[in-house]
């Protein structure tokens, strides 16, 4: 379950099928919440300062409740003060519309693909994935791509 604020009723429901895809992919079972907010620049560079010392505007950050998961996980993988026997809370995602839109427009594709790229990006994040390492980044990659072709937001 996704919690979105900031969104237009349309962007949800590309942020929801983008969710329930990833999901879907990693055969994970969506016991989950997930906070995501659509922010303005000078809120994403705030928050980007202060959680990771970059005082920039950045397109996307993710804020993991776990640090190490291993998919797939079950609920009972989760203790009590995580668990509440209906949901986790996963983590949030920021997303900064400005810089989608700029990045869309960048890239030449539309702003719901942008947008989609984003969400499913940040959704990894908070599942445990990373793309520091070049072979965790070509991990990452090739689930970002087979999820955004399965809703059909191919580059």
């Amino acid at each position: 379950m996704i919690r979105i604020s900031g969104a237009t009723l349309k962007e949800k429901s590309l942020i929801k099928k983008v969710e329930k895809a990833t999901f879907a992919h990693l055969s994970q079972p969506d016991f989950f919440v997930i906070d995501m907010t659509i922010v303005d620049e000078e809120t994403i560079k705030s928050l980007n300062a202060s959680a990771r010392g970059v005082d920039k505007v950045t397109d996307v950050l993710s804020f993991p409740c776990f640090d190490s998961l291993r998919l797939p996980v079950k609920e009972e993988d989760f203790s009590a003060l995580d668990y509440d026997g209906s949901r986790v809370l996963l983590g949030s995602i920021m997303i900064c519309r400005k810089r989608a839109e700029e990045q869309a427009h960048e890239y030449g594709h539309s702003f719901e693909r942008e947008l989609g790229f984003l969400a499913c990006h940040g959704f990894l994040h908070i599942l445990g994935f990373d793309h520091i390492e070049p072979d965790d980044e070509k991990i990452m990659l090739e689930h970002q791509r087979a999820i955004m072709d399965s809703v059909g937001l191919k580059r």
